[in-house]
């Protein structure tokens, strides 16, 4: 039986996950990457959030917020501006 207690490698795993599995250098590159891009503020950053709602939005069968997400979505790759309303619902789906 080993002697590892629960929760050991957590804080590692942490550390590892913040800086990026798998990737060479100092991490310079990826937080110029995320400042850049800010939280979601971005187009593309826009975009991947509402991807990822989307699918948890039909993961839960939860037909409203998936509808909201295609609506962003369909905006942005239009051009337009998405509804403020729209945006506050994807961005507080996991809180």
């Amino acid at each position: 039986m080993s002697a590892i207690t629960f929760g050991r490698g957590v804080p590692a795993f942490g550390r590892a996950a913040v800086e990026g599995f798998g990737k060479k250098g100092d991490g310079d590159e990826q937080k110029r990457d995320q400042k850049n891009r800010g939280a979601g503020g971005g187009k593309d950053g826009l975009l991947d959030t509402a991807r990822t709602v989307l699918e948890a939005a039909n993961d839960f069968r939860d037909e409203a917020t998936a509808e909201v997400c295609r609506r962003v979505i369909e905006a942005s790759t239009n051009g337009r501006q998405p509804a403020l309303s729209d945006l506050r619902i994807i961005n507080n789906y996991f809180k």
